[in-house]
């Protein structure tokens, strides 16, 4: 049996859920929450504005989520590659809603070849700063 995991979602303002993403480097660790779509390509996000140098929170951006995309969490110490030992990766299918607030994953084999460049590249250096390596949507 593979392994499952729940994931609290929150509402956008039309009311569909969606998870926060996001992520970022710190001084040798990193650790990022990112969604693929069931074609694996990367979902667009919205950047959640939060202002003053003290504003490093995980959840940068908002992604709407449906059945079959899937949920990829990265983390460990730099360098973000699948040749480091402690590089990990762990991608999540969802398959089910239990209710508007919380998906459920089935864990899926992902590889750091899988994800986009631009997302491996804004991990290893990004400082929770800006959101153009995790939204490729609209920035409000």
């Amino acid at each position: 049996m593979r392994t499952q995991k729940d994931f609290k979602t929150v509402l956008t303002k039309d009311g569909y859920p969606a998870l926060t993403a996001g992520g970022g480097s710190f001084t040798n660790t990193y650790k990022s929450i990112l969604v693929l779509d069931a074609n694996r390509q990367l979902k667009p996000a919205s950047f959640i504005r939060r202002t003053g140098m003290l504003a490093n929170e995980m959840d940068q951006a908002i992604i709407p989520v449906v059945t079959g995309d899937i949920i990829i969490e990265l983390s460990g110490k730099l360098p973000v590659n699948d040749q480091n030992p402690d590089a990990h990766i762990t991608g999540w299918k969802i398959t089910h809603f239990t209710n508007q607030y919380w998906i459920v994953g089935e864990e899926i084999p992902i590889k750091h070849s899988e994800i986009p460049r631009k997302i491996i590249e804004g991990t290893s250096i990004y400082h929770n700063r800006n959101g153009e390596f995790f939204c490729d949507g609209e920035q409000p």
